[in-house]
């Protein structure tokens, strides 16, 4: 590990999933060190305070260079110590108790700040393993991208009556640390491993933020002056000294415009002017796994008829399936052969289209579309990906960063702003660890590049997810702002999945002839122009991120017209040249 800044891996991860496992961190002397002195007190609080030498080894941890090194740049300069060290295990948790957590509704003194490459993560817990913490073994869990959820998180999750597949035990080393944002959703479930449960943990804060009380004598003493007893509870109640135990949580006061009255239950009143719709027609559960992950999947969607109808079509038409380019992109794992598709299945002959003319518009998916980005979605022809055994993967393309408004996400006053979504109707059963569409939860919200091992799945750092789906379950995704691709088909039944994408009603994304400008304008307005003035003439195209063609530039005050592409993707009616000739001729 270099000691300039994070790596752009470490960034990604912190940044998308809210947290940061860092391996290997202590030595063993040290992790022993630690252990001997646990065994020794028969404590499992006050470890800062116990006789030396007892207290050398986790005084040691409040500054070791590694944990001071990310959370400068985590939580930034002048970050300190919120709380006691604690022991995480049953004996010290109650690990019936709901997750705790979550982005929304916002704790300022808790959440996660970035803006113009700046990040504030006002609140971390660096959790030291002394012992290995296995799958499946329980006990620290957490719900990776909540530090940055704006959704509510349903009660189920809370309470763990249902945790909708999210809810991850991370596997830890003795020696390691586990970074985790303050406002991600987690709590302890009861340990079934094996061997000791042995984690400490160390809530830190940045240093202007409240968030708890301490513990010493001068904490507990009353911090109202004598003269507050000439004034109201609720004047007294507004002039209180933060960081004393009888103002944390501080008093509150509730307003109506007319009166004040101090609330005594000290809960949070913060109005707002929107309020939860209940009858929206949107599934609250739904919606909070959509703005968090950036995908859904509804289940048996298809009945059997249906599934048995679309996938005979395919069968008689297996003539017209195409062969396409291998798209591992140089990955070694999802290297393979060429991805083959069979298109235009709205256009076959009846009864062979019906089965995919009856997705256009489908009641389930189109409510979904209408909540995901809003009306007026435009769908393009369905494609039927057929990868056969050894049909390389796609490597993982897309993310919030850099962004791209044309296909981007944004969530604002309730409403989720998707300018691209693809829906995938699945034929056939997508099993584990054998291919098909995989995805980096939470990246529609990226801040960081996607690194190039999560792209290639060389390096995934466990951040990238194949989901697991049955034939008739349909999957949505934010195409363009969600990191997603395919992992190599290695199932020897032929995959069947329809792919339809979605573009807004805002922005184009596929270009088409009413980009060109003598369609766009009349004759005698376009008439005469030269090429850079025709430039700008043009209609809506697909927007090709900084590689757009035709393309102004201007060099020493002159402006000229470039048609140089880059690597993005360009729609058929991209000019490769001047259009002059073309205005004369239309």
């Amino acid at each position: 590990m270099g000691w300039g800044a994070m790596s752009n891996e470490e960034n990604y991860c912190f940044d998308v999933a809210g947290y940061l496992h860092v391996r290997g961190v202590l030595t063993g002397d040290e992790v022993n060190a630690l252990c001997q002195a646990l065994d020794k007190s028969r404590k499992t609080k006050e470890m800062l305070g116990w006789p030396a030498p007892l207290q050398t080894p986790f005084r040691d941890l409040l500054v070791h260079p590694r944990l001071v090194w990310y959370l400068n740049q985590i939580i930034g300069h002048g970050f300190r110590l919120d709380q006691e060290p604690k022991l995480l295990c049953d004996s010290t948790c109650d690990v019936t108790a709901p997750l705790v957590g979550g982005g929304e509704p916002r704790d300022p003194a808790r959440a996660y700040y970035f803006q113009n490459g700046r990040r504030y993560c006002q609140a971390v817990q660096a959790i030291w393993a002394l012992a290995d913490v296995k799958d499946g073994d329980g006990g620290f869990v957490m719900v990776p991208g909540t530090h940055k959820s704006n959704v509510e998180t349903p009660e189920d999750i809370v309470t763990g009556r249902d945790d909708m597949g999210l809810v991850f035990q991370p596997s830890l080393e003795a020696g390691d640390l586990l970074l985790v944002a303050g406002t991600t959703l987690h709590g302890m479930r009861p340990w079934r491993g094996t061997g000791p449960q042995q984690l400490l943990s160390y809530p830190y804060a940045g240093r202007a933020a409240l968030q708890s009380a301490g513990t010493g004598p001068k904490a507990k003493e009353n911090s109202s002056p004598e003269w507050h007893r000439d004034i109201s509870a609720e004047q007294s109640a507004s002039l209180y000294r933060p960081d004393y135990q009888d103002s944390v949580p501080p008093p509150v006061v509730v307003t109506d415009g007319e009166m004040v009255e101090l609330d005594e239950s000290r809960e949070v009143f913060h109005p707002s002017i929107y309020k939860l719709d209940v009858d929206s027609g949107i599934d609250h559960k739904e919606f909070y796994f959509w703005e968090l992950t950036g995908y859904l999947v509804l289940r048996g969607v298809m009945d059997e008829v249906w599934l048995e109808e679309a996938n005979n079509a395919i069968d008689q038409f297996q003539d017209q399936i195409v062969v396409g380019e291998e798209l591992a992109g140089g990955s070694r794992s999802l290297a393979g052969t060429g991805r083959p598709t069979l298109g235009g299945v709205l256009e076959l002959p009846q009864p062979y289209c019906d089965p995919f003319r009856k997705m256009v518009s489908y009641p389930l998916v189109q409510h979904r579309l209408n909540w995901m980005g809003g009306s007026g979605a435009r769908m393009s022809g369905p494609t039927v990906f057929c990868a056969v055994q050894g049909t390389s993967g796609h490597f993982l393309h897309d993310g919030g960063e850099p962004m791209y408004p044309p296909m981007g996400y944004q969530l604002q006053s309730g409403r989720s702003y998707a300018e691209a979504v693809t829906v995938t109707w699945q034929l056939r059963d997508v099993l584990p660890d054998l291919g098909g569409f995989a995805c980096v939860p939470g990246s529609h919200k990226a801040k960081y590049p996607s690194p190039p091992g999560v792209r290639s799945y060389d390096d995934h750092m466990g951040l990238v997810k194949q989901l697991v789906m049955k034939a008739g379950d349909v999957l949505f995704f934010a195409d363009g702002a969600l990191t997603h691709g395919t992992t190599a088909w290695k199932n020897p039944i032929p995959r069947r999945g329809v792919l339809i994408k979605y573009s807004s009603r805002s922005f184009h994304r596929s270009g088409g002839e009413m980009v060109h400008p003598w369609n766009r304008w009349s004759h005698h307005l376009i008439e005469g122009m030269t090429d850079a003035q025709l430039a700008v003439m043009r209609g809506t195209d697909r927007d090709a991120r900084q590689h757009n063609v035709p393309r102004l530039e201007v060099k020493d005050g002159v402006v000229e017209v470039s048609y140089k592409r880059g690597s993005a993707l360009y729609s058929g009616d991209a000019p490769k040249g001047p259009v002059i000739d073309k205005v004369s001729h239309s």
